[in-house]
């Protein structure tokens, strides 16, 4: 074991509906931290967060790590928290972190980008009543803000379209319905600029919900995905394309559709992904010859400010 001198803080838990899968996370980044010999304390970020990271900030923490998922933390609030105090976090920066929490306006980006997404509309939960639907075929419907597919819908037959947009609106005021891409789904993992080996995804049952993400032997993985040379290079493409057009840092993972012809269209952008023993970033880091431990050591060496050195 190599000591470390900064002194880190590690942030897990948190108030979205992913807590538990925060704390997973976190409890795999407190193991490799001891491991690595960094000194760490730990803060379950609730309500009184801006006490606790202020006073881990005066007693010494020079980085937070965070290990938190959804609301309240991948969207741009912690790490305003941390850039307001001055102190290094891991991942992205609060622009990128919060855009990319928001799927409406990463939709927004990639497509001022051309960057291929899915067919898509956007209503409020007050435009709910009066919605009509004019993607043809299968969707999907989701709350703009929100993780890990809760409150996802998808839907073959659309006579039941009002109760996905009322199940989507118990989670955001915000809701995106989008055009189901049938096929494959692929993500991949980018970290330090570079991107990862990336991995097909399939559920055995349904979707890849929230149980099939997180329940160990529910879902088959493939690494790497199953595509043709040319789809790959495709998926590689756009992957560090939205990256860079969404400013993220460090690492994130990129989520796609790949139809039957082999174009990939972008989903989802997650800056903060999940580092769980089934999570994805850690199986392609691992593949792609990155410890988990090594991973992590990453992760608090990158951190930094958005305005670092600006005065």
């Amino acid at each position: 074991m190599t000591s470390k001198n900064k002194k880190v803080v590690l942030l897990q838990g948190g108030l979205s509906a992913e807590r538990e899968v925060s704390l997973s996370t976190g409890k795999g980044f407190a193991q490799a931290l001891v491991e690595l010999g960094y000194p760490f304390e730990v803060i379950d970020c609730k309500e009184d967060l801006l006490t606790q990271i202020t006073k881990a900030k005066a007693n010494g923490a020079q980085v937070a790590l965070l290990a938190l998922h959804g609301k309240y933390a991948e969207d741009g609030i912690v790490q305003s928290i941390c850039e307001y105090i001055k102190l290094p976090y891991s991942g992205s920066g609060v622009m990128a972190s919060a855009l990319c929490m928001d799927k409406i306006f990463t939709k927004e980006v990639l497509v001022n980008h051309n960057i291929p997404t899915a067919e898509h509309q956007l209503l409020t939960k007050d435009q709910i009543p009066n919605f009509k639907l004019k993607i043809q075929g299968s969707v999907v419907v989701k709350p703009s803000r929100e993780g890990s597919s809760v409150g996802v819908t998808i839907l073959h037959d659309t006579k039941n379209i009002r109760q996905a947009l009322d199940e989507a609106a118990v989670h955001d005021t915000y809701i995106l319905v989008e055009k189901f891409i049938a096929g494959m789904e692929v993500t991949v993992p980018i970290l330090d600029g570079k991107v990862l080996t990336p991995i097909e995804i399939v559920p055995k049952v349904d979707f890849y919900d929230y149980k099939n993400k997180y329940t160990a032997g529910r879902t088959d993985y493939y690494l790497p995905a199953r595509v043709s040379e040319k789809t790959l290079q495709l998926i590689n493409q756009y992957a560090l394309q939205a990256f860079e057009a969404c400013r993220l840092r460090c690492y994130g993972r990129i989520d796609f559709r790949v139809d039957s012809e082999g174009n990939p269209y972008v989903l989802e952008i997650n800056t903060l992904p999940g580092c769980t023993p089934t999570s994805l970033l850690p199986k392609s880091a691992a593949h792609s010859g990155i410890p988990f431990n090594q991973l992590v050591e990453i992760l608090v060496e990158r951190a930094t400010l958005d305005y670092l050195g600006v005065k």
